[in-house]
């Protein structure tokens, strides 16, 4: 059975849409009649019959969608003030009765293109435009993110362009399946299942695809450019990790055409202010690029193309001047795909998706009246290894991106086989990632998964039954956690003898939680007793360690070991943690609580007071904490006044 990849709806994978708003725009036969043809030009179609509805679906699109807004004259007039700013609003075109009334009021607004009271002069008026916007694309969405670095090091797992690399490169090394197609077109029919049109170009895909006619389809305005653009430029990583073969054909005409030569090239953009200002803070920097650039030899004809675009007040005219040297070691490749496109009379060079570039001088040509941006092929020096896979999906799971990761490592078990010998780490991720969403079943079952191909002498095996005890304690099945404890404490004893672990000391401080919520005070105190002992000699983290042993003392009624520990926890914070570190305000707590229980009430609002200074100043007011440790206060004032 093929899979079909369900996505929210057309929504999630259409840059452009069409959307009419008129009283009677369901209503007329003949405006229903418009319709068919209306989507035959646009495919992604919305009605409204209200100005309110309309101005809410507009604003819910995001700055990389681009609409084309038909409306009638009295609405038009009520709805374009409060929506022609929008970065999403491409066209405006106004369909009345009254032309030159409505002209009136709509040529205050640049993006209102013209006023018709013909059906067939708009539509092909919209058509027009819209063969204009797909031949030069200058007001395509061109995702851009920047660094400050040339060096993509694990210090900067946050970082915008480590990112996009990572995943760019996670996408190159994925194979292929042979269902790959397939599922890409049955996703296709299910999302254009409304358009006869689309569908007929859909089969003649599937029929007649192969790798190397995929430029062929995307630099037509097909379903493949718009599907795979708007899924780059949202970063749609469920579409990008289960279609990324359409990626990896694409780089592999690119490879086997790269250019030998240093050229000179360019391209045209359509800028917001705020974009435009951004890149030019960053003069000097490197930029990603996170879509394939099509660039041109012409530039008088990439200018001329840029002053006949129109423009709001918050946007600019950009050239973007590319010098690319095909000997940069480690650059994303570049080619001429001139003859291997939809319209091979245009001359396009074509870069890799990813390619890095650094700005080195933004300049305004008067003449002209664009900004001039000039850029230079670079590398990035990576200090991971893109062909491990395994290890890109976990640097993904580093980063915080646990769906994509979790997407990542669902792919590559389609594409390993049963014997694999990464088959277990993929496994033993995807538990881990089920444990984060609090999917506790499905994390079991992963690290069963695990457990069966698993050898007896794998070095991971110890951490499994550590992460299969931390699945039953959070599902307060405290016996089966505990059973998993031990199983990986007497494998960490016998790597790591006497000396012990870090990952010894966590586990015993799991135990010794579970052991003091069933009271078993005496276990607990061992095993955190143990584990403080273990960390001691690592210098890590006895801070809290401390604050478990002095939560025993005081669950045992021995106020004074109590207090001595939190003080000895509360000193090691002081150490290592910032003033306002919020562990510092718990343990400030836990000793207010035990003074409270031991009836000296002004040394407990002493302490409680010091701990709602540091809440207050890291939390808001309606935080748990905050509100709790005011409740404290409260509390012991009443019994100080009584």
């Amino acid at each position: 059975m093929t899979a079909t990849y369900t996505f929210v709806n057309n929504n999630d994978l259409e840059t452009v849409c069409l959307v009419w708003l008129d009283a009677s725009v369901n209503i007329s036969s003949e405006n229903i009649a418009t319709q068919k043809e209306l989507r035959s030009i646009i495919h992604h179609f919305k009605t409204f019959s209200n100005a309110p509805d309309c101005k809410q679906y507009i604003q819910q699109k995001s700055q990389y969608d681009r609409v084309f807004l038909i409306a009638s004259g009295r609405l038009g007039q009520e709805i374009v003030p409060h929506i022609h700013h929008y970065r999403q609003v491409f066209n405006i075109y106004v369909y009345c009765h009254d032309k030159e009334k409505n002209e009136e009021w709509a040529r205050k607004f640049i993006k209102v293109k013209t006023v018709q009271t013909r059906l067939d002069t708009l539509i092909n008026r919209i058509q027009s435009d819209y063969s204009k916007r797909c031949q030069f694309k200058l007001d395509e969405p061109f995702p851009i993110n920047i660094s400050k670095t040339n060096n993509l090091s694990d210090e900067l797992l946050h970082d915008d362009i480590f990112h996009s690399q990572l995943l760019i490169d996670c996408l190159l090394q994925m194979k292929t399946l042979s269902t790959d197609v397939t599922g890409f077109v049955n996703t296709c029919l299910q999302q254009y299942n409304n358009d006869p049109n689309q569908t007929s170009i859909i089969h003649e895909f599937k029929q007649k695809y192969s790798s190397d006619k995929i430029l062929w389809w995307y630099t037509q305005d097909s379903f493949v450019y718009r599907l795979l653009s708007k899924a780059m430029n949202v970063k749609n990583y469920n579409f990008l990790l289960n279609f990324g073969f359409l990626i990896r054909d694409i780089c592999g005409i690119i490879q086997k055409y790269q250019l030998k030569s240093s050229i000179e090239v360019y391209r045209g953009q359509i800028m917001s202010i705020d974009e435009f200002n951004t890149l030019k803070s960053s003069l000097g920097q490197n930029i990603s690029i996170n879509t394939f650039v099509s660039t041109d030899y012409d530039r008088k004809s990439i200018i001329s193309s840029l002053n006949e675009f129109p423009i709001t007040n918050d946007s600019l005219r950009v050239l973007f001047e590319i010098h690319a040297d095909p000997n940069v070691d480690n650059s994303r490749p570049f080619a001429n795909i001139t003859s291997l496109t939809y319209s091979p009379h245009q001359q396009q060079v074509l870069f890799m998706l990813g390619s890095v570039f650094q700005l080195t001088d933004i300049q305004q040509d008067k003449k002209y009246g664009i900004w001039i941006v000039k850029t230079v092929l670079k590398n990035l020096k990576k200090s991971y290894d893109e062909k491990d896979l395994v290890a890109c999906g976990r640097t993904l799971q580093k980063m915080g991106r646990n769906d994509e990761a979790e997407m990542f490592f669902l792919r590559l078990l389609k594409e390993m086989p049963s014997n694999h010998e990464d088959i277990s780490k993929c496994y033993s991720t995807l538990g881990y990632l089920s444990f984060l969403k609090n999917n506790y079943d499905s994390s079991l079952n992963w690290y069963e998964n695990f457990l069966k191909v698993s050898k007896p002498d794998d070095p991971n095996l110890a951490d499994i039954y550590y992460s299969i005890g931390c699945v039953y304690q959070n599902m307060f099945e405290y016996n089966q956690a505990l059973q998993y404890y031990d199983r990986a404490l007497l494998i960490w004893k016998e790597i790591y003898g006497d000396e012990g672990a870090l990952e010894m000391a966590e586990c015993l401080n799991n135990m010794g939680c579970i052991y003091e919520k069933e009271q078993y005070y005496s276990k607990a105190l061992s095993c955190h007793q143990q584990a403080l002992s273990i960390r001691d000699k690592f210098h890590a983290d006895i801070g809290r360690s401390y604050n478990n042993i002095g939560n025993i003392y005081f669950a045992m009624g021995e106020y004074n070991s109590a207090i001595e520990n939190y003080n000895f926890a509360f000193q090691e914070k002081c150490n290592y943690a910032s003033p306002q570190d919020p562990s510092l305000a718990t343990t400030l707590r836990n000793i207010a609580l035990v003074f409270e229980e031991d009836k000296n009430f002004l040394e407990a609002l002493n302490y409680f007071k010091r701990a709602a200074s540091i809440y207050e100043n890291l939390l808001p007011s309606t935080h748990i904490d905050n509100v709790e440790v005011q409740e404290d206060i409260r509390r012991i004032s009443s019994f100080i006044k009584s």
